[in-house]
């Protein structure tokens, strides 16, 4: 037998049980052997501390990740050994063994990514940020960090990429490498010279596939104004002189079109989805109202109507007026326009930015509602599930927030603070889910604080203080 083999027998065993972690993360890991890493993983304290079962489980879902193929069968193992080691089948009880914690977070973010969700795994990994960090060992939150910024860099957005590295050290060598891409691709004056980011290069993992990616940011050009991409340019025919009616159609028109991703080039119509600003929406709020309000058009449309048959022309501009408004409303929704962009003193664009607003409001209720209703219900989810359903309605509350600003926050938060408090006690005090409940009451602390609710912002500071 070869001496290296005695060696590797020897020192095997010795260096599994001394460095657990960085056997699996070096070895077990990359060579794609999920049930091994998970065996290994459990056996480190020191890396894990609480959550074991949780770090297990994430060294388990990464191997079957670097696997190159999809097993179901391991990846139903998985889900199972995580689902155990946070006590799903103990929930009727109300009693958890393993309460879902970072790590864990961490492996069920890469099965969804497994299953092919990548919106609900970045979500997942996103909501690890959230967590106490006595809930959340710093390896989850490097693993999680470097993830998020190679999926962005996967979809082109260098912007949040760069965005990933702001936390040193701490994000991760893989995270800073790619924040390191990024500054050098924007031009920002912060940006890593060439030899720092070589040295990123190399201390970071998997360097012959981040190769190509640091060559190509030392290529970048530094210093030079660069030049926005150019939207084709969306063009309407042109109406009559003094047609205030046929404008305003043919602009409406034009931004329909737009809308649906049929924007006119230079070399015809061209079927890719072109932006919608707040200027093209405050310009067709204006021609609309000048159609409405104007003597000429008003006698265009009751000779109109009379040529059709209809009795009272002004029976047939009330479906127009609320046809418009929910069109311009649903524009400024899908673009996530925020109001201040678009919002002026016109009668159109006040009628679309009240029906905006109420139409937030609905379904930011609406989902309370479901949550609040389910809990009263006692239909518990598994931690993860609950998680999600957490994500799921913060980001309705955040989206919404974005486009209408300040007023909805205000409106909709003491209907969102009831019931995710709600959630969030039960899920603290019945499910024994502690992080998950202390990380929503977390984010309503904060909310409270800004929106300066001074008695959310009491009863959040003592639901904190209660830790995980």
């Amino acid at each position: 037998m070869s001496v290296a083999l005695w060696c590797a027998l020897v020192l095997g065993p010795v260096l599994v049980t001394v460095a657990p972690w960085p056997v699996a993360r070096g070895i077990l890991i990359p060579l794609g052997l999920p049930r091994a890493a998970y065996r290994v993983a459990s056996l480190s304290d020191w890396t894990w501390r609480l959550d074991r079962p949780g770090g297990a489980a994430l060294a388990a879902a990464w191997a079957l990740c670097r696997a190159g193929r999809r097993d179901d069968e391991a990846l139903a193992w998985i889900e199972h050994k995580l689902e155990a080691g946070s006590g799903v089948g103990l929930v009727a009880e109300g009693i958890t063994r393993h309460p879902l914690r970072g790590a864990g977070v961490c492996a069920a973010a890469l099965l969804a990514a497994l299953r092919g969700d990548l919106a609900g795994a970045r979500a997942l990994f996103e909501s690890v940020a959230t967590l106490d960090d006595r809930a959340c060992p710093p390896e989850a939150r490097r693993i999680a960090t470097g993830w998020l910024a190679a999926e962005a860099a996967a979809r082109g957005d260098w912007r949040a990429v760069r965005g990933f590295g702001v936390a040193g050290v701490g994000a991760g060598r893989d995270a800073r490498l790619l924040a390191g891409v990024a500054a050098r691709l924007l031009d920002d004056p912060a940006a890593p010279s060439a030899p720092e980011l070589w040295l990123r290069w190399a201390l970071a993992p998997r360097r012959r596939a981040t190769l190509p990616l640091v060559r190509r940011a030392l290529a970048a050009p530094r210093g030079a104004p660069r030049a926005e991409p150019e939207e084709p340019e969306v063009r309407a025919a042109r109406a009559p002189d003094g047609d205030l009616w046929s404008r305003a159609v043919m602009l409406h028109a034009a931004l329909l079109l737009r809308r649906a991703g049929t924007i006119e080039g230079p070399g015809g119509a061209v079927s890719r989805p072109a932006l919608i600003h707040g200027d093209d929406l405050r310009r067709l709020g204006g021609a609309w109202d000048a159609a409405f309000e104007d003597e000429g058009a008003q006698a265009e449309l009751r000779e109109r109507a009379r040529s059709i048959g209809v009795a009272s022309p002004q029976a047939a501009l009330g479906p127009i007026r609320r046809a418009v408004d929910e069109d311009l409303a649903a524009m400024a929704r899908e673009g996530r326009i925020p109001r201040a962009e678009w919002e002026d003193l016109g009668e159109t664009l006040g009628r679309a930015t009240r029906l905006l607003r109420d139409d937030l409001l609905s379904e930011i209720e609406l989902a309370c509602d479901a949550v609040r209703r389910r809990v009263d219900e006692g239909r518990a989810l598994a931690p993860e599930g609950e998680l999600r359903e957490w994500i799921a309605l913060r980001a309705c509350y955040e989206r919404a927030g974005e486009i209408v600003g300040m007023e909805l926050r205000r409106l909709a938060f003491p209907k969102l603070h009831s019931d995710a408090c709600h959630l969030a006690v039960w899920l603290f005090n019945t499910r024994k889910e502690r992080p998950i409940g202390n990380a929503i009451f977390r984010w309503l602390l904060a909310e409270a604080e800004a929106l300066e609710d001074a008695r959310a912002t009491e009863l959040q500071r003592n639901n904190v203080d209660c830790g995980i």
